[in-house]
C-alpha cells in the first residue's frame, strides 16, 4: 500500500548510532530529518497532543518480532511458514490456558478452513493495529481510519467513562465498542463487546466473546507509538501485552480498496499443514 513507502524513515531510525559524545562539550543537534521520533510533538488548543494525520504502519502482530521493517499489512490472511517458525520462536507468546493449546495448534493448521480473514471479513480488534488515519476534533469523537484489503474500515472513540449501552446490548461486533481517556500523553482505548470469531493472529489466535482490549497510543515528533494488551480470562491465564507497533508520519492518503471477494477457497488441495512441509 501506498502509505508504507514511508517506512524507510523508520529503517534510518533504527540504523542511527549512539551520538559521541565529549566531556564538557554541547550535545548535537538533533538530525529531525532522519528521525522523525525527535521533531517537536504538535499540541491541540486543549494540550493534548495532536494524532491528526495519516500514519504508515511499520509491523504488526503477524510480523515476527524480530523481522525488518517491511510491507506486512497487520490485516493479513496468513504468512508463509519460514516466519510462522519466527513467530513460534518469539518468547512474547498469548498466554493460552494448558488445556486450550491444543485447540490452538489444531486452528492453526486448518487456517485457511477458519481464519475468518482468509474469507474476506474484518480482521477485528487488536488485529487492525494502529490506525492508518486519526481524526481528532473538538466535540467529536476520535475517529481511526484504516485501509485494508477487506476493505477501508473506521472506528469511533468517544472520550468517555462509560460503553454505549446500545452497541453492548447488540455485542457480537467485530470492532466492539470503544471508549478513550487521556493518561498524561497517552490515549488509552479500551474496547469490549467482541464477536468471538476473528483471531489476534494468524497461527489459531482465537479468543472469546469476554476479550477486553486496552490500546495505548502516544506520539513523539512525527512518529505513533501503539501498543494493544489483551484481556480473555476464558482464554488466558493473565492479560497479554503485543509486540508494540511503530508508525510515522506521511502524507500519503488512504485510497478506497475494492470489496475483497474470496475466489480461492474452491481450488485448494490441501490443508495448510501439508504444505508447509
Amino acid at each position: 500500500m501506498k502509505f508504507i513507502t514511508s517506512l524507510a524513515l523508520l529503517a534510518a531510525l533504527a540504523a542511527l548510532p549512539a551520538a559521541a559524545q565529549q566531556r564538557g562539550a554541547a550535545a548535537p543537534a538533533p538530525n529531525t530529518a532522519a528521525d522523525p521520533s525527535k521533531k517537536p510533538t504538535p499540541k491541540l488548543a486543549d494540550g493534548r497532543p495532536d494524532l491528526n494525520g495519516y500514519w504508515a504502519i511499520g509491523r504488526g502482530p503477524d510480523t515476527p518480532v524480530n523481522s525488518e521493517f517491511g510491507q506486512r499489512n497487520p490485516f493479513i490472511k496468513r504468512g508463509d511458514w519460514r516466519n510462522a517458525k519466527e513467530a513460534y520462536a518469539d518468547p512474547n507468546q498469548p498466554p493460552y490456558k494448558p488445556a486450550l493449546k491444543a485447540k490452538v495448534e489444531d486452528f492453526a493448521k486448518q487456517e485457511s478452513k477458519l481464519d475468518t480473514a482468509f474469507f474476506c471479513k474484518p480482521g477485528g480488534v487488536p488485529r487492525l493495529g494502529p490506525p492508518h488515519a486519526i481524526v481528532q476534533a473538538p466535540g467529536m469523537p476520535i475517529v481511526f481510519l484504516y485501509q485494508l484489503g477487506a476493505g477501508n474500515a473506521f472506528r469511533q472513540v468517544p472520550i468517555s467513562t462509560t460503553h454505549d449501552d446500545v452497541a453492548l446490548s447488540i455485542g457480537n461486533l467485530y470492532n466492539g465498542d470503544s471508549i478513550g481517556r487521556w493518561e498524561g500523553t497517552t490515549l488509552v482505548v479500551e474496547t469490549v463487546g467482541f464477536i468471538d470469531e476473528t483471531w489476534i493472529g494468524i497461527y489459531g489466535w482465537f479468543h472469546s466473546d469476554k476479550m477486553k482490549v486496552v490500546e495505548r497510543i502516544s506520539r513523539a515528533g512525527d512518529t505513533l507509538h501503539y501498543q494493544a494488551t489483551v484481556e480473555d480470562p476464558e482464554v488466558f491465564t493473565r492479560p497479554w501485552t503485543m509486540n508494540p507497533w511503530v508508525s510515522v508520519k506521511t502524507s500519503e492518503r488512504i485510497i478506497e480498496n475494492p470489496p475483497c471477494v474470496e475466489t480461492d477457497f474452491d481450488n485448494l488441495t490441501s490443508l495448510d499443514e501439508k504444505t508447509r512441509h
